[in-house]
This record gives structure tokens, C-alpha cells and sequence, in this order.
């Protein structure tokens, strides 16, 4: 029998099996191979004590600038004893997983490392594999603002892949094990998405023990209801990956949870989805299903669920919703609120309104579901007005955050748009780049340069808000927030790599006094 690898690449945070890892190997199993998964992310952190996996961490997720010599000889000591358990496997193909940008140097390491010791064939996917390669070693010199290469592309014109996946990767996979001529979606064909959810195989998660983990409270894994989105919003690049939103049936949904249950005595699920209430018909229908499986079998009563949420107006949801939400074990739910200005979220294609948001906030707050609410800060039409609402709903809601029925708040920044075509609209946005930014651009420690692309640019029918007036109301919201007793999350994380950037760019437009602040923030926060 024929044999697979599949390897789970850091960084991934730690409190759930990885999601790629059961669907793949799942499979690969379904046309007849033999499958074995590996996760590095797990077995390295196992492997090294906490000052270096904390500082490993640190580097890959860009908080910090280079990795001492102790640490790369550790971590070297550590891959050519993960490499030895791959080679006693003797794998015919190896399967290598980039989850994020945060993935790619550690991929880099990997591959490196082990395409001169094995003969197995190897394929790179995931979604990290679809970003510039810009933090790499070696590529200081490459203009990635103007060439779309990607990770994947660039492993296999180097040589230490020998096929790359883009788009789904479930069909893709099992056609190129079973030696198809034409595999949508592999080395650079266009990816055809999967219509029929329900007809893939259930992920497996024989390997990846839930109890494995180092759960918070207790062990849950991931489940993949729908793929896609009902809304096309402007920073958004779901659409370009997933362009239909389809969605599985909630009876094979039911199936999913109730045997992972069983199998895995796992009472938590948290949804991949884009949105879990995308189609309020299908969403409904799992509630309903939810809440008679637990009447029928008590064994169920503790199921409960996480996932991604999206604002409705009040004209397309009832109260009758959020009980059923509540009954059939919604937990928490992180929500793209956005911005609390009106103009902004028309401008992202939004439509709900302040009353719409409070809707949610009441009814979460009635039946006990938290939240995690999603924010932009310095989007390209924000006005000083438009900032000036964002303050106000840290004032209005803060009886909620202090409740915990807004769990956490997070004051995302606006990055690289990768179709200005999606964000332009006469009379409010023309974006332009500092025609500067890539010799400043150049001169970046290699870990940050990638997410540096995202400073660069600004909108020309709004002057006003450059790089230091992002920056200024950026702070100005985790001042109040702290202020106001709000939990942030990723706070610490992002404010770190903002200093690490500004630090690091040359002629930035901060001076000392603004960058002592930012030292000061990151000494308390």
C-alpha cells in the first residue's frame, strides 16, 4: 500500500487538532492509502523548553527580529529528529501544510531540511502557501509589490517541491493520488472551488487525538459547515478564494458532530465557516436538529459551538433565532461588527445599522452568548468623525464588555488590498502607495517584510489619514479601551509588530515621542 504524509506546520495556536490535517488525511484514506499525520506545530512545542518556544514563536509570528544561535540550534536538533520518525515511516508523497503567513519561515526551514533526505514525492497547500514570499532569507532584493509569486509557487521552481495546491484541497489530493492528467487547483492550474460538501469524506482525526492537546478548558476540534460568503465586502478576499457560498446539509452536519462526539467524547465545535449565519434557512435547520439530537440522546446535552458571525439587520433575523441559537449550544460567537460609523460600513458593503448592533448585543446578552467583536481601525474613507464613532461604541456597549458578553475586542489594522479594483469607488477612494515605501521596504528584518506591504499606502481622497494618523487612532482606541475595562485580543501581538515596522522602516513619519508611547503600551499591555 502506498504511503502518505501529512505534516502540520507552526504557527498554529495549540488548543485544537489542525483542521487541513483530519480533512486530508481523510482524504487520502478514501482512495486507498495509507496515512500518517505528523504535527511539527505539537511536536516542537513538546520538544523545547518554553523560553525557546516562546521565542520561536515570537519570530515566526513577527514580535521580534531574529533568532538567537541557541535557539537555530535547537530548533535544528529538534527537525532532524522529526525528520528521523518520517523516514522510518518511508513515505511515497509528503504533504506539507502552510496555514498562514505566520507558517511560511517554518515551512522554509522544513522543506529545506527535508527534501535532500527523502525520495518521497512532496506537494505544498494551505492557505499560507498563497502569500508572498517577502520574509524569506535570501529575497531581500525581490520587488514582491510588483511579481505575484507565491510560497508555493517559488518551493517548486526551487526544487524542494514537486507539486503545489491552491484553492480546495480535498479533490485535488485525491486526483493527483490517483494520477489524474488535468488536477484543478495544482501547480498553478486554476482552482475549480467543491460544489457538494456533503459528498467529501469526514475528516479524521485518528492521529490528532483531541485530548492531545493543550485544550484551555476542554478539548473541542473544528468543523466546516459552509465555505464562501453572502457578501462581497471590500477588504475581504473570501469571495476571489470561495466566489459561491455553498453549504453542507445540517443532517450531515449533524452526522459530523455526533460521531466525533462519540469517537473523541468532544462536547466542543468550533466552525471554520466565513459565517455560520450565512443561510439563515440551512442555519436554522441545524439549530433545530441540534436541539432534537440532544432531547433524544442526553448524551448530547453538552454540545456546544464556536464560529465566525455576521451582523444581520433586524428584518432578516427574530428573537425566535437567538433561541434557538442558545438552545442548540451557541457559545461564542466572533462577529465582524467592522466600524461603528454608518458611512464606513456602507462603503465596505455592510447594511445593518447601530440599532442592528445594539439588536445583537441585547439578544447575546439575554440568552448568554459572548462575543468577540471584530473592529477596523484606519479604514481608506474614515473620516476624523467616522474615528469618533468606534470611541462612542467603546462608551455605549461598555456594560457589555464588562458583562463578558463581549468576550474580547479586537481593533484590527487595514492592510494590503490585493484588488484596489474592489475597494475604488469614484469620489472615495483611489488608493496610491508611498512611492518611497519599497527602499524603506528593503531595508526590514526579513520576519515583518511581508505584513510591512500593508503600511504603504493611502488614500488620495483622504489625505488626512497617512500612516501616522493610523497609527494615532489606533492607540487612541486601546487607551480607551483599557480605560474602559474592555478585554482585547491579539493587542499585545499587533502593537508589536506596528513598533517592529516603524522601528525598522527608514524616514518613517513618527518621532521619538510617539514611538516612546508605543514603548510605554507595550511595557503595560
Amino acid at each position: 500500500m502506498k504511503k502518505f504524509v501529512f505534516i502540520n506546520i507552526p504557527s498554529q495556536e495549540l488548543e485544537r487538532p489542525p483542521a487541513a490535517a483530519a480533512a486530508i488525511s481523510a482524504c487520502v484514506r478514501h482512495v486507498g492509502w495509507d496515512c500518517k499525520v505528523f504535527d511539527f506545530n505539537l511536536y516542537l512545542n513538546k520538544n523545547v523548553d518554553s523560553d525557546t518556544w516562546v521565542a520561536l514563536e515570537q519570530f515566526w509570528r513577527c514580535k521580534s527580529l531574529e533568532l538567537t544561535p541557541k535557539v537555530n540550534t535547537k530548533l535544528q536538533e529538534v527537525v532532524d529528529n522529526f525528520i528521523v520518525q518520517i523516514k522510518e515511516y518511508n513515505p511515497d508523497m509528503i504533504g506539507i501544510s502552510v496555514f498562514s503567513r505566520f507558517s511560511v519561515i517554518p515551512a522554509w526551514v522544513m522543506l529545506q531540511n527535508i527534501r535532500p533526505k527523502t525520495q518521497a514525492k512532496i506537494v505544498v497547500g494551505g492557505a499560507g502557501s498563497y502569500t508572498l514570499p517577502s520574509s524569506l532569507p535570501g529575497l531581500e532584493n525581490f520587488d514582491f509589490t510588483h511579481k505575484k509569486t507565491t510560497f508555493a509557487a517559488l518551493t517548486k521552481e526551487v526544487g524542494i517541491a514537486d507539486h503545489y495546491i491552491q484553492g480546495d484541497g480535498e479533490i485535488a489530493i485525491m486526483e493527483l493520488l490517483q494520477k489524474h492528467e488535468t488536477i484543478a487547483g495544482l501547480d498553478g492550474i486554476t482552482p475549480v472551488q467543491i460544489k457538494d460538501l456533503d459528498n467529501l469524506p469526514h475528516p479524521n482525526y485518528q492521529d490528532i487525538e483531541p485530548k492531545k492537546y493543550l485544550y484551555t478548558h476542554e478539548p473541542g476540534i473544528y468543523i466546516t459547515a459552509t465555505r464562501g460568503c453572502v457578501r462581497k465586502c471590500t477588504f475581504c478576499s473570501v469571495p476571489d478564494i470561495w466566489p459561491k457560498f455553498t453549504a453542507r446539509s445540517a443532517a450531515d452536519v449533524l452526522r459530523e458532530i455526533k460521531h466525533n462526539n462519540k469517537t473523541h467524547g468532544v462536547n466542543l465545535f468550533q466552525f471554520t465557516d466565513s459565517l455560520l449565519n450565512g443561510n439563515m434557512k440551512v442555519w436554522r435547520e441545524l439549530n433545530r436538529q441540534l436541539i432534537d439530537a440532544k432531547k433524544q440522546d442526553p448524551s448530547l446535552a453538552n454540545i456546544k459551538y464556536i464560529g465566525q458571525f455576521i451582523c444581520r439587520t433586524r428584518m432578516e433575523q427574530t428573537e425566535s433565532d437567538w433561541e434557538l441559537m442558545a438552545k442548540a449550544g451557541a457559545n461564542l460567537l466572533v462577529t465582524g461588527f467592522e466600524s461603528y460609523s454608518p458611512h464606513v460600513r456602507k462603503h465596505m458593503g455592510k447594511n445593518y445599522s447601530n440599532a442592528d448592533i445594539e439588536f445583537h448585543l441585547k439578544q447575546s446578552a439575554y440568552h448568554g452568548i459572548r462575543n468577540v467583536a471584530l473592529m477596523f481601525v484606519g479604514y481608506p474613507v474614515e473620516t476624523l468623525e467616522d474615528h469618533e464613532y468606534n470611541l462612542e461604541f467603546l462608551h455605549k456597549f461598555q456594560k457589555y464588555a464588562k458583562a463578558g458578553v463581549i468576550h474580547m475586542i479586537r481593533w484590527g489594522y487595514t492592510g494590503m488590498f490585493s484588488d484596489p479594483g474592489k475597494i475604488e469607488k469614484p469620489g472615495e477612494v483611489k488608493l496610491i502607495t508611498d512611492p518611497d515605501f519599497l527602499k524603506k521596504f528593503k531595508n526590514l528584518p526579513q520576519g515583518i517584510r511581508g505584513i510591512a506591504l500593508g503600511f504603504g499606502w493611502i488614500n488620495e481622497l483622504n489625505p488626512s489619514l497617512d500612516l501616522r494618523e493610523r497609527i494615532r487612532r489606533r492607540l487612541e482606541l486601546h487607551e480607551l479601551s483599557v480605560k474602559l475595562g474592555w478585554p482585547q485580543t491579539r493587542n499585545r501581538e499587533e502593537l508589536q509588530i506596528i513598533y517592529n515596522i516603524l522601528h525598522n522602516l527608514n524616514s518613517n513619519s513618527l518621532d521619538a515621542e510617539e514611538f516612546n508611547k508605543l514603548d510605554t503600551l507595550l511595557d503595560f499591555h
